[in-house]
């Protein structure tokens, strides 16, 4: 089997309860037929089961505590900034495929920019990407966008126009790439990532828009397929799964509540707020987009005035004439642009930094800038905490999590100690644990992240073990015929006759298209110095 052609195709979010019965009934027929006559297994995520904590080690083989990463941003001091490529402090599969001499051919893979430049093959940076990030070749964008048109990295969510449709456009462009690249690369390994199989169940309501976009989508993989010519090894793999939540929890507003966290006004920094910058949009739409917001900040600074507290904020929308325009925010955009409270980290004792990272960072002296916990009372502050989170209840009288755990219990690696001193485990997965300062819980029925994604495969997968996202690398490795990461965290879930070798690939060194070279991503000074798009 090995030295075969190899796909790896990357279906962010999907989730067997989701698309189940569309591949029972055939509307996804590639799918369906993958699952008939291969193999399908679940495929456990990473904690949080987030897309740029996720991808990454599906890519390296690596847990987020020898990754380093464990959220969509990285800190510098308590300041943030979305990551990039060198945060990820790990090879990456087609990284280590080209030190070894195979060709890869990497289209739209999350937390690949700056672009590795590759001795063999292409990359076209994914998620978190700027829209106009450089591919590597540099000359393969023009060249493209002559034959094919324009290249999107992103759609435009929310639009008011024929949703369908623009998903379908920006996944075509997947597969337009994989044929372009095909026509001019002799490869060994294809992988190709489509985001929005995530982004629809976020976006759309209608089940049956849904299904018309998986169902091209489906159709954009049986494509990619084809390019394989002959018998290739095939693996599709969601990063994570998708279903219903109920509730968000604010986690800073919980600690402010029990004197572990001080507020203060500020400007708040969110993923969401980096969205234009990320998709180059142009200055008259972030023109409009700021009038909206200025719009219901004035709002929440009257409400302030009428004297209701930041936490209620968003309750007094309607009441000072904004409702209209509430409706026509998303929900937690409108409850964003409203709060102007933020951590006055000086004077906390513990605090969610990323937001959205699931976990509790406690500040502490002689590590932390502003450190307020002596380092003697660490654990007991700690456990402390572990314990009054894990009695946490919602306004129903549920339990929010099934499980508050020590890092160390969850992560393991040279970057442990990057990693939140708490981590999270929310009740079936149906909380958002978010770092925004409102009112401490707020119904809201929506569609997010599950921790178990889908794992689909042409070959027989190993049936004794359940499948994870570490896995993946060190599967496809083995399947074209390269060394195992010996610091993998994964295993070869293919029957491999043949003898599988194994190598450390941190020796394998190569540069981005920004100049910088792999081998100072270990420092983690090197990579907080550039301080990217949330500078």
């Amino acid at each position: 089997m090995a030295d075969e052609r190899t796909l790896l195709i990357g279906l962010d979010g999907l989730d067997w309860s989701e698309i189940d019965s569309w591949i029972s009934d055939g509307t996804l027929s590639n799918m369906s037929r993958i699952k008939s006559t291969g193999s399908a297994r679940d495929l456990a995520s990473t904690h949080p089961p987030w897309t740029p904590c996720a991808w990454p080690s599906l890519l390296s083989g690596r847990n987020p505590g020898k990754h380093g990463v464990f959220d969509f941003f990285t800190q510098d001091r308590y300041d943030k900034r979305l990551i990039k490529r060198p945060d990820v402090d790990a090879p990456y599969l087609f990284e280590a495929a080209d030190g070894y001499g195979r060709t890869s051919l990497v289209v739209n893979y999350p937390v690949t920019h700056p672009a590795s430049q590759l001795d063999n093959g292409a990359v076209i940076p994914g998620y978190l990407a700027r829209e106009d990030a450089p591919f590597y070749p540099e000359h393969l964008r023009v060249e493209y966008e002559n034959e094919y048109g324009e290249y999107r990295i992103y759609p435009e969510y929310g639009t008011n126009d024929d949703a369908v449709a623009e998903y379908v456009d920006v996944a075509r462009c997947r597969r337009d790439m994989a044929r372009f690249l095909d026509e001019r690369y002799d490869w060994d390994l294809l992988a190709v990532q489509f985001q929005v199989t995530d982004s629809v169940f976020h976006d759309l309501d209608d089940r049956d828009e849904i299904r018309r976009v998986l169902e091209k989508v489906d159709e954009f993989v049986g494509d990619i397929i084809d390019l394989g010519g002959g018998d290739p090894t095939v693996l599709l793999a969601s990063d994570h799964g998708m279903g219903d939540y109920d509730w968000t929890f604010y986690a800073n507003s919980w600690l402010a509540n029990h004197g572990y966290c001080e507020t203060t006004t500020g400007d708040t920094q969110y993923f969401r707020q980096a969205k234009d910058e990320l998709k180059g949009k142009d200055e008259e739409s972030k023109d409009e987009r700021s009038l909206l917001e200025t719009a219901v900040e004035t709002a929440a600074s009257a409400a302030t005035t009428a004297g209701l507290s930041p936490q209620r904020i968003h309750r007094g929308l309607s009441t000072v004439g904004l409702a209209a325009i509430v409706e026509r925010l998303l929900p937690e955009d409108a409850l964003v642009a409203a709060q102007n409270q933020v951590v006055d980290y000086s004077n906390s004792a513990a605090f969610q930094l990323y937001f959205n990272s699931l976990g509790i960072h406690l500040n502490v002296e002689g590590r932390d800038p502003a450190g307020t916990i002596p380092e003697a009372d660490y654990e007991e502050v700690r456990a402390e905490l572990v314990e009054k989170l894990e009695r946490v209840r919602d306004p129903d009288g549920e339990l929010v999590f099934d499980a508050v755990r020590p890092r160390e219990e969850v992560y393991e690696g040279e970057h442990l100690e990057d990693a939140p001193d708490i981590a999270l485990f929310p009740r079936d997965y149906r909380y958002d644990v978010s770092g925004s300062i409102l009112d401490t819980f707020r119904r809201y029925p929506h569609k997010n992240h599950k921790p178990e994604g889908i794992l689909l495969s042409n070959r027989p997968l190993d049936a004794g073990k359940q499948a994870e996202i570490h896995d993946v690398a060190p599967t496809v490795a083995a399947a074209l015929g390269i060394p195992v990461d010996t610091n993998t965290d994964g295993e070869v879930l293919l029957d491999i006759e043949e003898q599988i070798e194994r190598e450390n690939w941190d020796g394998i060194s190569h540069e981005y298209v920004d100049g910088r070279s792999n081998e100072a991503s270990s420092s983690v000074e090197d990579r907080l110095a550039d301080l990217g798009y949330m500078g």
